[in-house]
């Protein structure tokens, strides 16, 4: 009997799910966190003007991770990753810039997700221009902003703000 490419595709996965783990338990902030899963459109500054920008968030990984895409499809797009770390949540951010700042949840509540580097994880330096802290705040079910800190030469430089509706489908 020979077996086509899908039924032995099939098969295989098939098999695996009985080996899986059981799922990894989910800090409470995390958890809370994928009310941003979907599309989000608004607007930030850039060089003085509005500018419309996106953003696409995904549940990934079983649950462990959110994937947000900002202004995708652009040669501006950044990916940033919020993932389970421990009981806690933590998040790589990868910069149009060229590094990955590591940070992790220092403070959250029902409005407010504030992000904060903790050494150097992801740069090549403290001088090096990076993304500091994000404060990710919801104004209601469908609007938010995400403040981005950035520091330069081991300093605060400037606030990037960007304020999002969600897309309705």
């Amino acid at each position: 009997m020979r077996l086509s490419l899908i039924t032995l595709f099939f098969l295989t996965t098939s098999a695996m799910a009985h080996d899986m783990p059981a799922p990894a338990e989910i800090p409470k902030n995390l958890e809370a966190m994928k009310r941003l899963a979907g599309t989000w459109e608004g607007t930030t500054k850039m060089e003085g003007k509005e500018t419309p920008v996106k953003a696409i968030y995904e549940v990934t990984s079983g649950g462990t991770a959110i994937v947000e895409k900002l202004m995708p499809g652009t040669p501006q797009e950044m990916v940033t990753i919020f993932h389970k770390d421990g009981k806690n949540v933590s998040m790589e951010h990868y910069c149009a810039i060229g590094n990955q700042p590591h940070m992790a949840l220092k403070k959250a509540d029902d409005k407010s997700y504030i992000f904060e580097m903790n050494g150097t994880a992801g740069i090549s330096s403290p001088k090096e221009m990076h993304m500091h802290a994000l404060t990710i705040t919801f104004i209601d079910a469908d609007t938010m902003r995400e403040d981005w800190t950035n520091f330069q030469n081991g300093k605060k430089a400037e606030v990037a703000t960007f304020t999002f509706h969600r897309k309705k489908m």
